[in-house]
């Protein structure tokens, strides 16, 4: 590139002469109030340097390249002189300025295209000073308005990860260290999808959007070098809507169904508010979504292949009691238990998922407490999760210790069949139990 020509960046309200330094676009001979730039992509100038004027502290450039793709010498390119006014000699060439407008009223700029002096007319022309050396190589700019205060703008990008950043309600937050200005700022980005309760599970919206960062586009007005404007966006921050949210709820729930971070030997059954609490991750994790019990099974019967759809459906739907909600269990296999209150007994109904039986508890209604019931219950599964079904069911027929409570199991031999309809005679036999 030759000395007398630069690189600089076309914005909508700034011209830049390098990513620190720019002009407000009110002091360029652009005709901005009738025309509006794209901002899909960055708009890149290659001018050429024709004339600086010291005593006005302008400049005249020549457009030489509207879509400047060499732009290696922009980051760091030398100029000292003071900039208050930034002319475009020439007029525009309108088959490459129109493809970098989203929208534009031609007939108010119509002059600038079509007649080379018009620009000029805009500042007055003044004598070139004696001294005036046309090749003199240009000096470091510095941004102020005419008489006015010293104006910059800081553009940087970076990358930070979700695990430096806090979930709030409406935006997400961080601090990073700009180095241009030697400060650490504070930096907030919008987006009212956005809940604070996200911050306990920052985990999934990384694994959703398959990152473990997200990139930053930060802009950072000063006047007098005091921080006035700060605009950050980042556009996986944008992809934060409420159907990436549904999507991060399906991941969590078919989670459920895996092993949980670890076993307690004296837990086995679960409520929705604790559940999500057992999934293997480094967040804190929780019932963040508010999910009910009944939006759980409904989720995994609905999204999943499940073999005994209608029997969970139905012992959810038809028998669950209304006093109480549904637990889990999860290990060793991923499983509801039911309460079916009955006339005079109590009935806790197991049901695995995708499982080839149900497991019936049968309790008078006047043995305890139901708290006390439900944690009988959970003795039991913890022993069957220790020693097995099989031989829980043996021990069961061998001792009939537990005069006080009855088990039976109800199994599903044809399940998932297309030829035979299983459910209707399971239906009944659970029903029979039932008193």
């Amino acid at each position: 590139m030759a000395q007398k020509e630069i690189i600089i960046k076309i914005q909508n309200d700034r011209v830049l002469f390098n990513p620190q330094l720019s002009i407000d676009i009110r002091q360029t001979s652009i005709p901005f109030e009738h025309l509006k730039f794209r901002t899909n992509e960055d708009i890149y100038w290659k001018v050429e340097m024709l004339e600086y004027e010291p005593l006005e502290k302008y400049l005249k450039v020549k457009i030489v390249d509207y879509k400047a793709t060499d732009i290696s010498t922009f980051a760091n390119q030398p100029a000292k002189s003071e900039i208050r006014k930034l002319i475009f000699v020439g007029r525009y060439d309108w088959s490459k300025l129109e493809p970098l407008l989203v929208s534009y009223v031609r007939s108010k700029f119509i002059k600038q295209l079509d007649h080379i002096n018009h620009i000029q007319t805009s500042f007055v022309e003044r004598p070139r000073p004696t001294n005036f050396n046309p090749n003199e190589k240009p000096q470091q700019f510095h941004l102020s308005e005419p008489n006015g205060p010293f104006i910059r703008v800081i553009t940087v990008d970076f990358w930070i990860a979700f695990n430096d950043a806090q979930f709030m309600l409406g935006y997400i937050s961080f601090k990073k260290h700009i180095k241009e200005i030697e400060k650490s700022i504070d930096f907030k980005i919008s987006n009212d999808h956005i809940l604070a309760e996200f911050e306990n599970v920052k985990y999934w919206f990384s694994k959703k959007l398959k990152t473990k960062k997200f990139h930053v586009k930060v802009s950072i007005n000063l006047v007098d070098n005091q921080i006035k404007e700060i605009k950050a966006n980042s556009k996986e921050i944008d992809l934060i809507t409420p159907e990436l949210i549904d999507g991060i709820k399906y991941l969590r729930t078919i989670e459920l169904t895996k092993a949980p971070r670890e076993i307690n030997p004296d837990k086995s059954l679960f409520t929705a508010e604790d559940i999500f609490s057992q999934i293997d991750t480094e967040d804190i994790e929780g019932n963040v979504f508010n999910q009910s019990e009944q939006d759980i099974l409904n989720f995994l019967i609905e999204k999943s292949n499940v073999r005994n759809k209608k029997e969970l459906t139905y012992l959810s739907g038809k028998k669950q009691s209304e006093n109480h909600p549904i637990r889990y269990t999860l290990h060793p296999n991923f499983g509801f238990l039911f309460l079916i209150e009955g006339v005079e007994n109590n009935h806790f109904v197991w049901e695995l998922l995708n499982s080839h039986a149900t497991y019936i508890w049968t309790i008078d209604k006047s043995e305890n407490d139901i708290k006390l019931q439900f944690k009988r219950i959970e003795s039991i599964v913890n022993s069957i999760r220790t020693t097995g079904r099989e031989k829980y069911k043996s021990a069961y027929r061998n001792t009939h210790q537990d005069n006080d409570l009855v088990f039976r199991v109800i199994n599903h031999k044809d399940i998932g069949s297309d030829l035979i309809d299983e459910f209707p005679k399971w239906k009944s036999k659970l029903n029979e139990q039932l008193t």
